[in-house]
C-alpha cells in the first residue's frame, strides 16, 4: 500500500440519532484508523437513547473529535452542519451504525493524491445484525479517473449514497450544495458534486461496513419512500435550471429509474426486509407515482407508456436481462422463448410426451426454456391478448442445432446440455455451415409469416457475441478465440439483415451509439461464453429500445 503523508487533515462527519447499540464500534473504526491525521465530528442530532454519553465519553478521550449537540432535524441539515464545521481538506461521511475498514481512510486518500481527483468512490459489505456480510463491489469502475464531463456514464451510474465516497472539501463548500432531510437526499448532493467534479477516481475495495436492516435505519423507513420522487424532482429541476439537463438526460434517466427500480423491488420481492403489509398493499400507488415522475420530465425523449406494455420475448438470456432494465414492474414480461434458434422454434414437434423423466435443472427458468424448446409452444401458438410487442434477438443462433428428423430440430443449448439427456444418434448442424444458413432463410419465413398473423408489433435487438471482457470501463481484453467469435458475427450479423428484409415494420435497435459497453464483464454470475454483457449495457440498451419504437412511432405519427 502506497504511503500517504499525514500532513492531509481529513474531517470524517458522523450524524448520530439513536445508535448507542452500534456506536461504539463506529467510533471505534474511526479512530483506530491507521492514517492518525483526522477531526473526527460528532452531532447529536437530538438523540433521546444513550448515545449523548457514549460521544461525550469519546470527545473526553480522543482530542481529535468534536462533540455537537442539537435538536432533532434530520440526517441531512446534521450533514450540512458538519459541513460547515469541518476544517479538513477532504470529507468523508460516516453513518453511526455502520463501521470502516482500519486502512479505509489511508487507502482512499493515497488513491485520490495519485489521481488527482476530487472523488474517491469504493466498495463496502452489506452486513446485517446476525454479522453476515456480502462483498457489493463497484457496479461501475474505470482504471483511470476522469470526469462526467469526458465520461458521462460516472453520473448514469453514480451510487446516490454519500458513505462510499470521499469528498474534496473545497469542492463541497466552493459548490454550496446543501442537504435536505428526503430519502434520497444524497442523489442530490453527489450528483450536483459529481458534475463539478474534475476527476472522480474509483477504488474497487469494500472498505466500509454498511448495516442495511436495522430498525429505524432510513432504507427500512418504507412510509418515506415516496419521498424519493420529491428528490428526483429537485435534482431535475436543478440541472434544468443550470442549463445540464438536455445534456445529461440519458444518464438522469439511468440513475432514476434505477432508483425506483431498487425501491420497488423492496417493497415486493425483498421478504427479507420484513416490509410492512401496509405498503406492500401500497405497491401499486408506488409504481404510479414512479411511472408519472418518469413521464414528467422524460416524455420529450421516451414514450413511459411502455412501462405498461406487455411483452413476450424470443431470444436470448441477455434479452430477458434487457427487459428487465426496461421495466419497472417486470409482471409485464408476460413469456419468453429462451435458448431457442429460430429453426427450433418454428419446427415440428417429434416427442409427445414431453421432456424425458430424471432432467435436471439449475432453476425453475432453465426447466421452462427446454420445455418450450422440446414441446415446441411457440409454433403451436396461435393467439394471445395480453402481448402488446414481440421482442427478438438471435443470439441463440450460436448453439448447434440438433436434427431429430427432417422438419424436427431441437437447440443444443447450454441449458439442454446441462439437463443430462443423451441425444448421442441424432446429427449437430453449427452455425458456421450452408445447410444451418438455408434453414434459417426457410424458418425466418415461417416465423415471419406467423408474425404478421398474430399481428403484433416486433422489436428487433442486434445482440451480438461479445470480443471483448473485462473488470472496468475503460480497460477491455480480446477473447483468446477472437476469430472464431468474429466469424460467428459475422454470420449473425447476416441473420439479422435476412431477418429484417422479412419484417420491414419492425422496430431495430443496435449498440453503434454506445460500443464503448459492449463487452462481458470476467464475473458475470452466468460465465462468460462469451455471450453475457455488463450492466451498464443492458441499462443503455433499455433506453435504446425504447428511444428507437418512441422515435420511429414519432416519425409516423403514430
Amino acid at each position: 500500500m502506497e504511503e500517504t503523508k499525514e500532513d492531509i487533515m481529513v474531517s470524517v462527519i458522523i450524524p448520530v440519532y439513536n445508535t448507542e447499540a452500534y456506536l461504539e464500534e463506529c467510533i471505534i473504526s474511526v479512530v483506530g484508523q491507521t492514517y492518525q491525521e483526522l477531526e473526527i465530528i460528532l452531532i447529536n442530532d437530538g438523540s433521546t437513547d444513550h448515545s449523548g454519553n457514549i460521544c461525550r465519553k469519546w470527545e473526553s478521550r480522543d482530542l481529535r473529535i468534536r462533540y455537537v449537540e442539537k435538536i432533532n432535524e434530520g440526517q441531512g441539515i446534521t450533514r450540512n452542519l458538519g459541513i460547515a464545521l469541518a476544517r479538513g481538506e477532504y470529507l468523508l461521511f460516516v453513518d453511526s451504525d455502520d463501521y470502516l475498514d482500519r486502512t479505509l481512510i489511508e487507502r482512499v486518500l493515497s488513491c485520490i493524491k495519485e489521481n488527482e481527483a476530487d472523488i474517491c468512490v469504493f466498495a463496502h459489505y452489506g452486513i446485517n445484525d446476525e454479522g453476515l456480510k456480502d462483498e457489493s463491489l463497484l457496479p461501475y469502475k474505470v482504471t483511470k479517473a476522469s470526469s462526467v464531463e469526458k465520461n458521462h456514464n460516472l453520473l448514469g451510474y453514480m451510487m446516490p449514497i454519500l458513505w462510499d465516497k470521499m469528498f474534496s472539501a473545497s469542492l463541497v463548500k466552493y459548490a454550496e450544495v446543501k442537504m435536505d432531510n428526503r430519502i434520497c437526499e444524497d442523489l442530490v448532493f453527489n450528483a450536483r458534486l459529481y458534475v463539478r467534479a474534475e476527476k472522480i477516481c474509483m477504488l474497487d475495495v469494500p472498505l466500509y461496513y454498511y448495516r442495511y436492516k436495522r430498525e429505524g435505519n432510513l432504507s427500512t423507513s418504507y412510509q418515506r419512500y415516496l419521498e424519493a420522487e420529491e428528490s428526483i424532482h429537485k435534482l431535475n429541476c436543478i440541472f434544468t435550471r443550470e442549463g445540464r439537463f438536455d445534456k445529461y438526460w440519458i444518464q438522469l434517466y439511468s440513475l432514476e429509474f434505477t432508483i425506483f427500480k431498487d425501491i420497488l423491488f423492496r417493497i415486493r420481492k425483498r421478504p427479507d426486509l420484513d416490509v410492512p403489509v401496509e405498503i406492500r398493499n401500497q405497491y401499486p400507488d408506488f409504481l404510479k407515482a414512479y411511472t408519472d415522475c418518469l413521464s414528467k420530465w422524460f416524455s420529450q425523449y421516451l414514450d413511459i407508456g411502455l412501462q405498461e406494455s406487455n411483452y413476450a420475448l424470443i431470444g436470448s438470456y441477455n434479452l430477458r436481462v434487457l427487459l428487465h432494465r426496461f421495466l419497472l414492474d417486470e409482471d409485464f414480461l408476460r413469456e419468453d422463448y429462451g435458448y431457442c434458434s429460430i429453426v427450433s422454434l418454428m419446427s415440428d414437434a417429434a416427442f409427445k410426451d414431453g421432456i424425458p423423466e430424471g432432467m435436471k435443472f439449475g432453476n425453475v427458468y432453465r426447466r421452462r426454456c427446454v420445455e418450450k424448446d422440446w414441446n415446441k409452444e411457440f409454433v403451436n401458438y396461435t393467439e394471445s391478448q395480453e402481448w402488446d410487442y414481440i421482442i427478438i434477438d438471435l443470439l441463440d443462433e450460436i448453439w448447434n442445432l440438433i436434427q431429430v428428423r427432417e422438419g424436427c430440430y431441437l437447440t443444443e443449448s447450454l441449458f439442454l446440455q446441462e439437463s443430462g439427456v443423451k441425444l448421442t444418434d441424432y446429427d449437430r448442424i453449427p452455425l458456421l455451415c450452408e445447410k444451418r444458413r438455408l434453414l434459417f432463410q426457410k424458418y425466418a419465413v415461417c416465423l415471419a409469416e406467423k408474425l404478421r398473423r398474430l399481428n403484433i408489433p416486433v422489436v428487433i435487438i442486434e445482440n451480438y457475441l461479445c470480443e471483448k471482457h473485462g473488470m472496468y470501463y475503460d480497460t477491455f481484453t480480446e477473447f483468446h478465440q477472437i476469430q472464431e467469435i468474429r466469424e460467428m458475427n459475422q454470420e449473425l450479423k447476416w441473420c439479422y439483415r435476412y431477418l429484417r428484409t422479412l419484417l420491414p415494420e419492425a422496430f431495430v435497435t443496435e449498440a453503434s451509439e454506445f460500443q464503448e459497453l459492449v463487452f462481458t464483464h470476467e464475473d458475470f454470475p452466468f460465465g462468460c461464453e462469451p455471450y453475457y454483457y455488463n450492466e451498464g449495457y443492458y441499462l443503455r440498451m433499455a433506453i435504446q429500445i425504447n428511444r428507437c419504437m418512441f422515435e420511429r412511432r414519432d416519425k409516423i405519427g403514430t
